[in-house]
């Protein structure tokens, strides 16, 4: 090793960086698309805290649904007052 990358005993080692892969990757990217990941990674990171806060299971018991009564109401024909042919 050369003398000057020692660390020296009054001055404490740099901090570790990333693989040079990725510092590589990092440094072709233009700054528009570095902000554009970092904007989408601090959305997911919002978008997951939100649903662990807020859907991640029903407050109460008693507002879970049978899966079956959701079908039936979901696919049940609708009843339609008007009539079925265009009046002119």
């Amino acid at each position: 090793m050369h003398p000057s990358r020692q660390p020296s005993p009054s001055r404490p080692a740099a901090p570790r960086s990333p693989p040079p892969l990725w510092q590589a990757r990092w440094q072709r990217l233009s700054p528009l698309a570095r902000d554009i990941v970092i904007v989408l990674v601090v959305k997911a990171i919002v978008l997951a805290a939100l649903w662990f806060a807020f859907f991640r299971a029903p407050v109460a018991q008693h507002m879970t649904m049978d899966p079956d009564r959701v079908a039936e109401r979901i696919a049940a024909p609708g009843i339609h007052s008007e009539p079925a042919h265009a009046v002119r």
